[in-house]
């Protein structure tokens, strides 16, 4: 499995939407993308990396995109 689908992979595990609608996923537009669904996802690309997230990067992936820059300051190319 390439990187990029284990990226949609875990948006569409933890956060429960179609694999159709996670490109365009963010904070506002996905009902389960609460606080939990947040961790749970966090603790999915934390498990499927092998990384472990600072908080302030915890925050900052608030969209299916913002993921893609954080990921990469940890040596992540997705």
């Amino acid at each position: 499995m390439t990187n990029i689908e284990k990226y949609k992979n875990a948006f569409v595990e933890s956060l429960d939407i179609p694999l159709e609608n996670v490109e365009r996923a963010t904070m506002d537009s996905v009902t389960s993308w609460d606080s939990i669904g947040q961790m749970s996802l966090i603790a999915m690309l934390e498990e499927t990396f092998n990384i472990e997230l600072k908080p302030d990067d915890i925050i900052g992936i608030n969209s299916y995109k913002a993921g893609f820059v954080i990921l990469k300051k940890y040596g992540i190319e997705i």
